[in-house]
């Protein structure tokens, strides 16, 4: 083989040379990687590998003059109808009489391309989506910050438990406490918060989740809690937790295509460093996520913790529910590991590290005893609705407030009010 022989052979992108009506006479190494060529067999670039007459036509009537297709963004196929992106280029192959005889092909694989710039489009429409939910959020903040105080306000005016409007302003109270967990698991999802951890039940906060779920996912799919009542703590934040439960439950769901069960687990290991993996030796609590579904393919285990990486329908999934339970638990020094039978299920299990507090004795909550005897309170806030409520609720324990909605209407009172 000469040296330019060996150049062509070693490119990185694919080199053919094709006869005129498409049959492949030569074609280097990475051509036959990506179009499968099997030494022996004849192959016909243009019905093969092309496949679309508009550029089989653009390649026969334009390789012979000065106008050569250059940078044809196209789908090439490989021997098993694998497509792949491309770009092509050719050129003529003339005889000694500057006769075409031939068309030589190069194109470069652009998959990988291709992947990266969906990705970028993917992770700037979940940053437009974060700003929308982060806005929302917000706002919401600020209609319960009106509807929480005010019902617990109702609340400690009645004082009888047995009072139908004690009643009612109870279920207002929890109602509108449900909905500002949901707005902190959506602020939460809408930016990257440097959550602080402590010491928490993960029973407790698995049960919660699992409550909501249940009511979400229909009759169709059971979702079993058998998670034992005594638990060590676990160092954590109770929405990663919610996260983390969320994820792996909506993973499971998926895979049951409407009907099936899921059931949650838990026991404590102790794991020493021949289990190595990920996890230092020590005293863990796994969650285990287990369904009937129909399995992950071995080809795809390694790859489900990556980010936007989904076997799902385009719209049906982002790839990125198991990446984020696997960064949130990495920032906790836990793991996860997952195994799975085609048509049987998949298990997820979750390592949490035992919390060093785990035997904190439960303390009896007692409402703070607040009594005021007329002395002045400035509130300050750009809500009317929470500006008048702070007041009307400090007025209440026996405050003289004073409810301005602006810095500057602040400090003017203040310079009369100084003392």
């Amino acid at each position: 083989m000469s040296d330019l022989s060996q150049i062509i052979d070693d490119l990185y992108d694919g080199f053919c040379s094709i006869r005129l009506n498409g049959e492949i006479v030569y074609a280097n190494k990475r051509a036959k990687k990506l179009l499968e060529i099997e030494q022996g067999k004849t192959y016909n670039f243009f019905t093969d590998n092309v496949k679309d007459e508009r550029i089989i036509k653009m390649l026969k009537a334009t390789a012979g003059t000065n106008n050569s297709p250059n940078d044809i963004q196209c789908e090439l196929f490989s021997d098993s109808g694998k497509p792949f992106s491309a770009i092509m280029t050719s050129n003529a192959i003339n005889d000694m009489n500057e006769i075409m005889v031939g068309i030589a092909v190069l194109f470069k694989d652009m998959s990988e391309q291709k992947e990266i710039y969906r990705q970028l489009m993917q992770s700037q429409k979940l940053e437009s989506i974060g700003m929308l939910v982060s806005g929302i959020a917000h706002e919401f903040n600020n209609i319960l910050s009106g509807i929480l105080p005010n019902a617990e306000l109702i609340k400690m005016t009645l004082k009888d438990k047995d009072d139908a409007n004690y009643q009612r302003a109870d279920a207002i109270h929890k109602s509108s406490q449900r909905a500002s967990n949901i707005i902190k698991q959506l602020l939460s999802f809408a930016r990257d918060d440097d959550e602080k951890s402590s010491s928490i039940n993960l029973g407790q906060h698995v049960a919660e989740t699992l409550d909501i779920l249940n009511k979400l996912f229909g009759q169709e799919i059971t979702i079993e809690n058998k998670l034992p009542v005594h638990l060590p703590m676990i160092e954590a934040d109770p929405t990663r937790i919610q996260q983390i439960v969320m994820n792996l439950a909506i993973n499971a769901r998926d895979a049951l295509n409407g009907s099936g069960k899921i059931v949650f687990s838990a026991d404590v290991v102790n794991l020493d460093e021949d289990d190595n993996r990920e996890l230092k030796a020590g005293t863990y609590v796994k969650l285990s996520v287990k369904d009937n579904g129909a399995g992950i393919p071995a080809e795809n285990l390694d790859r489900i913790f990556e980010p936007f990486f989904t076997t799902k329908e385009p719209g049906k999934g982002t790839g990125l529910g198991l990446s984020t339970v696997y960064g949130i638990l990495k920032s906790l020094n836990g793991d996860i590991r997952v195994s799975s039978t085609l048509n049987e299920g998949t298990q997820f299990d979750v390592y949490f590290v035992v919390s060093d507090n785990s035997t904190v004795p439960v303390q009896e909550m007692t409402e703070p005893k607040i009594q005021g005897h007329g002395e002045i309170i400035l509130v300050v806030d750009d809500e009317k609705v929470v500006c008048e409520l702070a007041t009307d609720m400090l007025q209440y324990f026996g405050f003289a407030p004073i409810g301005v909605l602006s810095g500057e209407d602040a400090v003017e009172i203040f310079k009369k009010k100084h003392d």
